[in-house]
């Protein structure tokens, strides 16, 4: 007894190191090997089976979850739509709802529900517990209390208001939890909750025809096509999802609501296909898709969460750094990720915007410009002042790279892209101009210094400096190359010393080798310089490297 409790616990412990993706595996490898000891294979097996589910302990929820599996996401851009989003639902949003149900609709079957699946969970993966017919039943049992409760509470404006309030502060406390710097997020409403209740009334046939739409378009993007091509045959995808979609009853065929429009409304919320929603509004949204109709309302609250997303990031990263004062960027990875995905968004989001006419049109092209200006003035005065100054630094930073130089590579490759969108829209900033101008002329300052090697200074080191502002510039799509002077004594020194005794030279370091060899090459071939030694020897000695390499 004492041998099987330690070795479970030892187990326990060996279990935990496993990452959650591995644990399946790992569990059917134990399950499917003949074992000579069976004692401590099930050990084994058990501490396998606990270890994943108790990972997973809101059991009854992922059960009533598991009707919307195919609508649900988890798209912290979106959580900062002014409105909801028509036919998404928020991972979110769904435990908010989760949580207002168990108040209010159901308390004593979720409990219940809860108090079985732990029971079976005892014993079998929860995955498995899930998908068998004895959850099925309880599945089935909570769909339809929801559902009676949605319509009756539909008639109850004070029970309304509590569910929706329980609703959005759960909502919100989880979303807080999963993104940065977020202000507000989009509510859940009536509209949602009218969702929410149609996909219960119709889970049936609306979860395998979206099971279907998904594989297909997956297959589609996978298919190697052109983007044309691809784009053309979605949209009739698309067109043919929707009319399947009506022909399912009277419910799906009023096209002032959400449920006729499905369909593309899935492949943007979804999968977030902005050019074959733009292909789907153009060629066949018909003449009603005005500012109210659900494909438009969609599409807005995509380019206003965009846009709120790039302003709230960036207020929030600035907010605490003190950038003039000899403070450094600091950007983590999820920051980066964040902001990044929201400049692409905003840019896809208003080509399909532009595309529709929406921008220029008289009713919505006012509010889109103001959007559109104030996301130029979070460029203009909060990003660029920033990156002036340490972009400077980065430059001149001769001996040792500054503690932020990835950060600021990636905040210029971010600045020039955003700036290049803005441009598309008719929003060119003049400052952005201004502050290329001065970074060319400040990296090409620096990288002239950095070509002027001291006898004592190791070759290494100069090479790295001219590799650091090389990077800066190429950020922004510049070059060094016409920076690069044949007769820079400090240069050639490097360039000779690589040549001779580095024993394996880097890609970025041929890059700038290869310039220095090809300006001596030129200068070679229009004068006979007085160098005209030393550069013969550089080149014969580069061109035993690169065959020796080659």
């Amino acid at each position: 007894m004492m041998d099987a409790t330690a070795f479970r616990r030892q187990m326990d412990e060996v279990v935990a190191r496993i990452p959650m993706h591995a644990i399946r595996s790992v569990l059917d490898a134990v399950e499917g090997a003949p074992s000579p000891n069976g004692e401590r294979a099930r050990h084994l097996r058990d501490a396998l089976v606990d270890h994943f589910n108790r990972l997973r302990p809101m059991k009854a929820r992922r059960l009533f979850t598991s009707l919307f599996e195919p609508f649900l996401v988890d798209d912290p851009i979106l959580y900062r739509s002014p409105e909801s989003v028509p036919a998404l639902i928020q991972r979110v949003d769904m435990g908010g709802i989760w949580a207002a149900l168990t108040r209010y609709a159901f308390p004593g079957l979720a409990a219940e529900v809860q108090s079985r699946l732990d029971a079976m969970a005892r014993e079998a993966m929860l995955d498995a517990v899930l998908a068998c017919p004895d959850a099925m039943v309880m599945r089935e049992l909570m769909r339809r209390e929801a559902l009676d409760f949605l319509y009756s509470m539909a008639g109850d404006r004070k029970l309304t208001d509590r569910f929706l309030a329980l609703a959005n502060e759960e909502a919100h406390h989880d979303a807080r939890l999963r993104t940065q710097y977020l202000g507000r997020k989009a509510p859940v409403d009536g509209d949602l909750l009218g969702f929410v209740r149609a996909l219960l009334e119709h889970n049936e046939v609306l979860v395998p025809l979206t099971e279907r739409m998904r594989r297909d378009i997956e297959e589609m993007q996978g298919a190697g096509d052109p983007r044309s091509a691809e784009v053309d045959c979605q949209s009739a995808l698309m067109v043919g999802f929707v009319r399947r979609v009506r022909d399912l009853g009277l419910p799906f065929r009023d096209q002032s609501q959400v449920l006729a429009w499905f369909a593309p409304l899935y492949g943007l919320n979804v999968k977030r296909r902005y050019d074959v929603f733009l292909r789907h509004v153009r060629e066949h949204g018909g003449p009603a898709v005005r500012e109210s109709h659900p494909l438009l309302r969609a599409l807005l609250c995509h380019f206003n969460a965009a846009c709120i997303t790039i302003r709230e990031v960036v207020d929030g990263m600035f907010g605490d750094m003190e950038i003039q004062d000899g403070g450094v960027l600091s950007a983590p990875a999820p920051t980066r990720a964040l902001l990044h995905e929201a400049v692409e968004r905003f840019d896809r989001a208003l080509t399909a915007l532009s595309g529709t006419g929406f921008l220029a049109s008289r009713s919505t092209g006012p509010a889109l410009r103001a959007e559109l200006a104030a996301v130029s003035r979070e460029l203009t005065g909060t990003v660029m002042p920033a990156l002036a100054a340490r972009l400077q630094a980065a430059m001149n930073a001769r001996h040792a790279p500054v503690p932020d130089h990835e950060d600021i590579v990636w905040l210029l490759e971010l600045v020039w892209r955003w700036g290049r969108y803005l441009g598309n829209a008719g929003y060119a900033n003049p400052e952005l101009k201004s502050l290329r101008l001065y970074a060319v002329e400040t990296g090409r300052l620096a990288f002239i210094q950095a070509m002027k090697a001291e006898p004592q200074e190791k070759p290494a080191h100069r090479m790295a400096h001219m590799l650091r502002i090389r990077r800066l510039m190429a950020a922004m799509g510049e070059t060094v190359d016409g920076w690069i002077s044949p007769v820079s004594q400090g240069l050639h020194r490097v360039v000779f010393r690589y040549l001779e005794d580095v024993g394996e030279i880097a890609d970025d370091e041929w890059a700038v080798i290869d310039a220095f060899v090809a300006s001596v090459r030129s200068e070679l071939s229009r004068s006979r310089n007085w160098q005209s030694a030393d550069f013969v020897d550089i080149l014969r000695l580069h061109e035993g490297r690169r065959r020796g390499e080659g």
